[in-house]
């Protein structure tokens, strides 16, 4: 039976590599939002890709538990360990609106009027949120607290920049009511990369947990309360 150590840095190891496949379905987005259209071939990617994560939430969840099940880890251990616990659900959900996001470019794809070209409108925050997710994962792998702390600060920018996108595809609605149906699934492709941010936002602070043990969602929920 492996150590304690030997277990974590195996999870570790699994965990990077479902949070690559999270962000191979980033890329399959920015593709679609770079060519402005919906490919078959990418969509049938990505179904084989949240497949993967999938399987990757269940071991790694499974794994840690027994883990501490086992060897009741004190400390740093402990926390690795629940961190692993708390964040694959949430690599899994950030998979699951990454897919449902290329549905949306299905239906996009009907519109042969521009209608599906106005997702340049949030492309730059599409692109934002990807840019961040990808310091995470550099931030996870390096221990890196200033880029930890870095992601965290970009919560607000996706916020101003989503009520800029949410201004411009209203205006873009109004001029026509064939735009109406068009408009509203950019909309929703919008309020999708947001809750993406804010996914990633709890993964930072699951991070600054696991490397400092400081519990910013606790510290959250006390200036809540108060």
């Amino acid at each position: 039976m492996r150590n304690l150590h030997e277990r974590i840095d195996g999870t570790t190891e699994e965990f990077i590599e479902m949070f690559e496949n999270v962000d191979r379905l980033f890329k399959i987005n920015m593709e679609m939002f770079e060519k402005r259209v919906f490919i078959q071939s990418l969509y049938g990617e990505a179904k084989v890709v949240e497949d993967r994560i999938n399987a990757y939430e269940v071991k790694i969840k499974e794994d840690s538990i027994l883990a501490i099940v086992r060897f009741q880890p004190a400390a740093g251990d402990l926390r690795t360990l629940l961190t692993f616990i708390d964040c694959v659900k949430m690599l899994e959900r950030m998979g699951d609106l990454l897919k449902s996001n290329l549905q949306l470019f299905r239906k996009l794809k009907k519109y042969n009027d521009g209608t599906g070209d106005h997702i340049y409108i949030i492309e730059e925050m599409a692109k934002k949120v990807h840019d961040i997710f990808e310091i995470y994962m550099e931030a996870f792998i390096e221990r890196d607290e200033k880029k930890m702390y870095s992601l965290l600060a970009d919560d607000e920018e996706i916020d101003e920049m989503r009520v800029q996108a949410v201004k411009e595809i209203i205006e873009f609605m109004k001029e026509s009511p064939n735009n109406i149906e068009g408009g509203s699934i950019i909309l929703l492709l919008s309020k999708k990369f947001e809750r993406l941010s804010d996914k990633i936002m709890q993964l930072g602070k699951g991070l600054v947990y696991t490397v400092n043990g400081e519990n910013l969602r606790k510290q959250e929920l006390e200036n809540n309360l108060k």
